[in-house]
This record gives C-alpha cells, structure tokens and sequence, in this order.
C-alpha cells in the first residue's frame, strides 16, 4: 500500500521547468487517481510566482505508486501549484491549470 510512502524525501529530478533537482516529501496520497502531493523543502520562485507544493501522478496508467517502496524511481507528470492557487481544502485540485508550471520527470524517494 502506498501509503507507506507519506513523509519520505522525495527529489524530482531536473526536467523542462526547472534545471536542477527539487527536494520535497510526500505529504498526501490519492490511491484513486494515483496521485501525490509533494511539499518542497524550499519554495521554488520563478517568474514571480512562487510554488511551495507540486502535484505528481504517475504518467503510465499501468504503473503503481508502490514502486517508489520498491524501486524507489517512478515516472511522472508534475504540477508544480502556485502559492495563489493551492486550497488547503482540495489540494490536489489541479482544475485551475491551463499551462505551465508542468513536466514529464521522475520522482524518487529515498
């Protein structure tokens, strides 16, 4: 169960928004939807917006949050969440996004 996975340190590796590996933990799970919010140790500014939280899912259907338990490496979509748009209420909402601020990276906890 994936839920193991809740507070470990995760990193999302270097990708197309961002130039240098992101560090974080895993602060909540949605089995339904595969999905993770992760907060960052450091909020990451760019272009004037800041982002303290990003949402990662993984990006193949076939694939299972469990093999971060296993493997410690999974393939993903991330969101990073401007600090204006995250709801404390519903904070994996990504509803509001139309562009921006998202990769295709992997994940890895450690």
């Amino acid at each position: 169960m994936s839920s193991s996975l809740i507070g470990k340190n995760a990193v999302i590796r270097s990708n197309g928004f961002v130039d240098q590996d992101t560090n974080g933990f895993i602060a909540m799970i949605d089995e339904g939807s595969k999905s993770m919010l992760l907060k960052l140790d450091e909020p990451l500014k760019s272009t004037g917006t800041t982002y303290r939280h990003v949402v990662a899912s993984a990006r193949l259907s076939r694939d299972d949050l469990g093999v971060l338990d296993t493997v410690g490496v999974l393939g993903c979509s991330v969101t990073w969440v401007p600090e204006g748009k995250f709801d404390s209420n519903n904070p994996m909402d990504l509803s509001w996004w139309r562009g921006g601020a998202a990769a295709i990276t992997d994940l890895c906890v450690n």
